[in-house]
C-alpha cells in the first residue's frame, strides 16, 4: 500500500514515491539506497519524515570522534528499538547489531528501515565503513534469504557521496537508489515562498535560488517594490548577525577535501564576476593551468560550478557558479564588506545596483527562460523541445552572436549536425522595453544558421522580457505564425 507523501513535505512527489516503494518493498534481504545533495535542500526534512512514515530508525552523524560517533550510533538504536544497546567496538559490530534488532520484530507492515544522515562525517574518521556496509550487504544481500531491510546513507558532500557507487569502490553495484535531492524548480520556489508577484519572486530566486532552507532562516519573503526588497535584504543577507552573511563558507565547509577555501573563494569571485573558461579564470586568479584544473574538478564534483555545454558548436565548456548565493555575494556583498559590517549597506547597495542588474539579473533571467522553454514551453505549443542551451554564431557583419536560448528536437542530440533547432531565443533582463528589432535580430541569427548548414528553418522565434514588449514588438510577432514574446507573467505562470 502507498505511503502518503505527508501535507508538510512541499513538493517532492517524485522523490517521496521513489523511497516510499524502496522502503516498502518487502523482498527479502538488505537493500542499500544513496540520498545525496546540497546543504538546505531539505534531504533531512525529507527523510525524518519518511523515518516517521514507515517507524525507521533516523540517525544524524556530527563532527565528532570515532568512538562518539559509535556510541551516538547505539544510542540512537536504544532510543528507537526500545532495546538495551552496549557501546560499540567497530561499525563491522554496530551494523551487524542494528541489523540484527531492526530485523527482530514480527509486528512490522513494511521492512525495517535505517538512515545514516550526513554519512561523509562519518567517513572521515571511519574510511572503513563502506567496507563494512559491503560485507553486511553479503551477508544478507537479496540473495541470502535473510529478512528485508533498508538502508540509506545521506550527505551533503556531493564529492564524497558520489564516488560512493563509482568504480572500484566498496558499495559499486551494492545499490539500488542514488538519488539527488536539488533545489526547487523557479516556479516551485516562488510558491514555496508564498510569492504571489512574479517579479519580487524572480528577485528572491536571483539571491537565493531554490534552496529551501533559507526561507526558514530568513522567513517572510519581501514585499514588492524595490524598497520592500531592499528591506529584505538588509535584514538576511545584508546582516552581519545573519547567517547568510556568510553562506558561502558554509558551503565550502561541506566538502572535506577543500582547506585552502581562500583559491576556492577567489576562483568563485572570477567565475560570478564572468570568467567562463579555465584561461580566463587562471588569468584572474593567477593560477598555473595544472594547479587551476585540481581546483575546478573539485569545485565541478562538489557542484560548487557548473560545466554547460554548447549545444551545437564542439568546443570547452562554459563554466558558471552553481548557487545563486555564491553568486550574490562574490558580486554585491564581499566588494563593500565593510560598509556592511559597519551598517551601511544602503550606500553600498545603491553603489552595486547596476553590478546587480548586469551581472546577476542578467543570467539569472537567461537561465530561467531556458529552464521554461524546458519545462513550461508547451504551454505556448512548443511541444519539441529536447535538449536547451546556448551557442553562438558567427556573422561577419556583427562580429557574431550569443544565442541565450537554443532548443533542438527531442530526438536530436547536441553538436550533431543532423541536429533539427526548434526554437532560438533572446532574454533580457533589463527594464527597457523590448522591440520589434530584437524580433529581428533572431530572424537574421535562423537565416545564418540555414546558411551555415544547420536545420533551423522551422525554428521558432521567442523574445523573453522583463519589462513590457514595445507595441512594434507585439504587433510584429502576432504577424509571424512561429514568433512569441514570454513575459514574467509567461514564465511563472502567473494570472494576466
Amino acid at each position: 500500500m502507498p505511503i502518503p507523501k505527508p501535507p508538510a513535505v512541499f513538493d517532492r512527489t517524485h522523490e517521496w514515491g521513489e523511497l516510499a516503494r524502496f522502503c516498502t518493498d518487502t523482498a527479502p534481504g538488505l537493500r542499500i539506497g544513496v540520498v545525496r545533495g546540497r546543504r538546505r535542500h531539505g534531504k533531512s526534512f525529507l527523510l525524518e519524515h519518511l523515518c516517521r512514515a514507515v517507524d525507521g530508525v533516523y540517525t544524524l552523524a556530527l563532527q565528532q570522534s570515532r568512538v562518539m560517533a559509535l556510541d551516538r550510533f547505539a544510542d540512537s538504536l536504544a532510543r528507537a528499538s526500545g532495546f538495551r544497546i552496549g557501546r560499540f567496538t567497530s561499525w563491522v559490530e554496530a551494523l551487524d547489531a542494528a541489523a540484527d534488532v531492526l530485523t527482530s520484530r514480527s509486528d512490522r507492515t513494511s521492512p525495517p528501515l535505517l538512515v545514516l544522515d550526513e554519512f561523509p562525517y562519518l567517513v572521515t574518521h571511519s574510511p572503513e565503513l563502506p567496507s563494512a556496509l559491503q560485507a553486511l550487504y553479503d551477508q544478507r544481500g537479496p540473495s541470502s534469504g535473510k529478512p528485508a531491510l533498508r538502508i540509506i546513507l545521506c550527505g551533503s558532500a556531493i564529492s564524497t557521496m558520489s564516488t560512493l557507487l563509482a568504480g572500484d569502490q566498496a558499495l559499486r553495484g551494492r545499490a539500488v537508489i542514488d538519488m539527488r535531492i536539488g533545489p526547487f524548480g523557479f516556479r516551485d520556489a516562488a510558491e514555496y515562498w508564498r510569492v504571489e508577484d512574479p517579479e519580487t519572486a524572480f528577485l528572491v530566486d536571483a539571491v537565493l535560488g531554490g534552496a529551501a532552507g533559507y526561507r526558514d532562516v530568513v522567513g517572510d519573503p519581501p514585499e514588492p517594490g524595490q524598497e520592500g526588497f531592499y528591506d529584505w535584504l538588509a535584514r538576511s543577507v545584508f546582516n552581519p548577525s545573519h547567517i547568510l552573511f556568510t553562506e558561502p563558507e558554509y558551503l565550502l565547509a561541506e566538502d572535506p577535501r577543500i582547506s585552502d577555501r581562500a583559491t576556492y573563494h577567489a576562483i568563485w569571485e572570477a567565475v560570478s564576476s564572468g570568467a567562463a573558461t579555465p584561461t580566463q579564470i587562471g588569468g584572474l586568479v593567477g593560477m598555473d593551468a595544472k594547479s587551476l584544473t585540481y581546483h575546478l574538478n573539485i569545485m565541478k564534483a562538489a557542484a560548487f560550478i557548473r560545466h554547460d555545454q554548447d549545444v551545437l558548436l564542439q568546443r570547452k565548456p562554459i563554466i558558471t557558479v552553481a548557487d545563486p548565493i555564491v553568486r550574490f555575494h562574490d558580486l554585491i556583498v564581499r566588494p563593500n564588506l565593510v560598509d556592511f559590517e559597519l551598517r551601511e549597506g544602503r550606500a553600498a547597495w545603491e553603489r552595486s545596483k547596476e553590478t546587480f542588474s548586469s551581472k546577476v539579473l542578467g543570467p539569472h533571467f537567461e537561465d530561467l527562460a531556458r529552464q521554461w522553454t524546458l519545462r513550461y514551453g508547451r504551454e505556448r505549443g512548443l511541444d519539441d523541445i529536447g535538449q536547451v542551451g546556448t551557442t553562438t554564431v558567427a556573422c561577419r557583419e556583427h562580429r557574431g552572436h550569443e544565442i541565450d536560448v537554443v532548443a533542438l528536437s527531442r530526438t536530436s542530440r547536441p553538436r550533431d549536425r543532423n541536429a533539427r533547432i526548434t526554437l532560438l531565443g533572446e532574454a533580457k533582463a533589463t527594464n527597457k522595453p523590448r522591440t520589434a528589432a530584437d524580433l529581428r535580430r533572431l530572424e537574421h541569427i535562423r537565416d545564418l544558421l540555414c546558411a551555415l548548414g544547420w536545420n533551423a528553418d522551422g525554428a521558432a522565434l521567442a523574445v523573453y522580457t522583463r519589462s513590457e514588449p514595445a507595441r512594434d514588438l507585439s504587433e510584429a510577432v502576432r504577424e509571424r505564425r512561429h514568433a512569441h514574446v514570454v513575459g514574467m507573467r509567461d514564465l511563472y505562470g502567473a494570472p494576466a
